[in-house]
């Protein structure tokens, strides 16, 4: 018995340590081949973290300026408003867009958040909540596994 206990526990662990090192590899790509290959955030034309991206229903998504400069509008690049999207949703001080893209559109969609800084301090701070993409989630699912395989191989050392 608690040989199969330790097998389904294995198991189990497995499952979930993997299952959240998948979806963190999978942030920001939408898997539908053929439509929609690739979101991603700018601030100002410049690939940033300073912009999340959630997609709350398929083919909707918000875009979050989460950094510390003054947003003054959002540009979507290479798509034009009412014909390959629409503005579903807009915060009053514009850090958060929702935008639903139309069936007919296939391409990447890339936000552009126009932001204002104050150059009066002359620095800026990192306010992402996010960490940097360094596989640490994949990297923990491997270690799990190998925890679980090395704990079976013990457990039959021993009843041997």
């Amino acid at each position: 018995m608690k040989k199969v206990m330790s097998i389904v526990l294995s198991l189990v662990m497995i499952l979930a340590v993997n299952s959240v090192a998948f979806s963190a590899l999978a942030a920001g790509t939408v898997v539908s081949p053929g439509e929609i290959t690739n979101v991603t955030g700018k601030v100002n034309g410049k690939e940033s973290d300073d912009v999340d991206i959630k997609n709350p229903n398929p083919r909707e998504y918000t875009f979050t300026y989460t950094g510390d400069g003054t947003v003054v509008g959002w540009e979507f690049e290479d798509m034009v408003e009412g014909k390959d999207y629409e503005i579903i949703y807009e915060s009053d001080d514009l850090t958060k867009v929702t935008i639903r893209v139309f069936p007919e559109y296939e391409g990447d969609v890339v936000a552009n958040a126009i932001v204002e800084f104050d150059t009066s301090s002359g620095t800026s701070k990192d306010k992402s909540k996010t960490s940097p993409k360094t596989g640490a989630a994949a990297a923990a699912g491997i270690a799990a596994m190998g925890a679980g395989v090395a704990i079976l191989g013990a457990l039959k050392k021993k009843e041997d």
